[in-house]
């Protein structure tokens, strides 16, 4: 229950940025909030936090204990809500990206709860899901993963997909593939670098007019006829039925691989299983 507290207190201390506010907040002395920080800093062996002048930051261990802090708190919650504990259906964390998501719509609606199992779903950036998964936050994730990305012994990778991201624009664009105005997801994305791995195996320096993390914003700047974006076919076909965005034929053939990654004691679990044959139907 202790470490509980000093738990919590390191939480609000992130979201606040400030020792002095998150005192005032909880209504203890800065003194008092110093010491919990430092106990449970003591209880873990590491730094929580680097002093910069006036400002706190993070340091590696403790960004990742604000992933951990988060899970337990949920849990500790859990543990005190009566009718949480009277259920004895198991809960699992599920983690994916955004069109994976949309793809699987049927399948989260009909399974988020049922008798065998329960779901709780995280719908963030790959790079942020496969952190938590590693940090156990997580049970299982669907992520874009980079053909380099090297599994953890903790995980087991348990199926690999290919999307086709569909080149479309609101209009036909006849110059050099050199000169074509491309909307793309941002540098460094997972996404990104299987998309840049196409240009230069063609090479080909895409002229980049707009980068995003966001497909919907992507979508409505191909709809303004901003340039080109490279977007699933699922998440623009009523866009292509209605003809407000076009395909372009391009010379280039874009794919993205995606993974399911699980932690490697539910590789059977009965919602991994469920989770498989409905990977087969999409």
């Amino acid at each position: 229950m202790f470490m509980i507290e000093e738990l919590k207190r390191f939480l609000l201390v992130v979201q606040e940025g400030n020792l002095t506010r998150t005192a005032e907040k909880i209504f203890i002395t800065q003194s008092a909030l110093t010491q919990s920080i430092h106990r449970l800093e003591k209880e873990l062996h590491t730094k929580l936090f680097q002093q910069k002048g006036k400002q706190l930051h993070l340091t590696r261990d403790g960004k990742s204990l604000v992933i951990i802090g988060e899970k337990i708190l949920q849990l500790w919650s859990h543990a005190h809500d009566p009718e949480i504990r009277k259920t004895q259906i198991p809960v699992y964390s599920l983690g994916m990206f955004d069109n994976i998501a949309l793809r699987l719509g049927k399948f989260l609606q009909s399974h988020t709860r049922i008798e065998k199992y329960a779901l709780e779903l995280t719908i963030d950036a790959t790079g942020k899901l496969l952190q938590q998964l590693q940090l156990g936050a997580l049970d299982a994730a669907l992520c874009v993963v980079h053909k380099t990305y090297a599994i953890p012994k903790n995980l087991s990778l348990l199926q690999t997909l290919t999307e086709e991201l569909i080149p479309v624009s609101s209009r036909q664009f006849s110059e050099p593939l050199t000169h074509v105005p491309f909307i793309l997801y941002n540098k460094g994305s997972h996404t990104r670098s299987q998309i840049d791995e196409q240009f230069i195996r063609h090479g080909i320096q895409p002229t980049i007019c707009a980068e995003s993390t966001s497909v919907t914003f992507m979508r409505e700047l191909a709809l303004l006829g901003s340039g080109i974006a490279l977007l699933p076919e699922n998440f623009i076909k009523s866009d292509l039925d209605q003809g407000s965005l076009i395909k372009q034929k391009m010379p280039i053939r874009w794919t993205r691989k995606y993974c399911l990654i699980v932690q490697k004691q539910y590789t059977t679990a009965p919602f991994i299983q469920d989770l498989l044959q409905a990977l087969k139907n999409i």
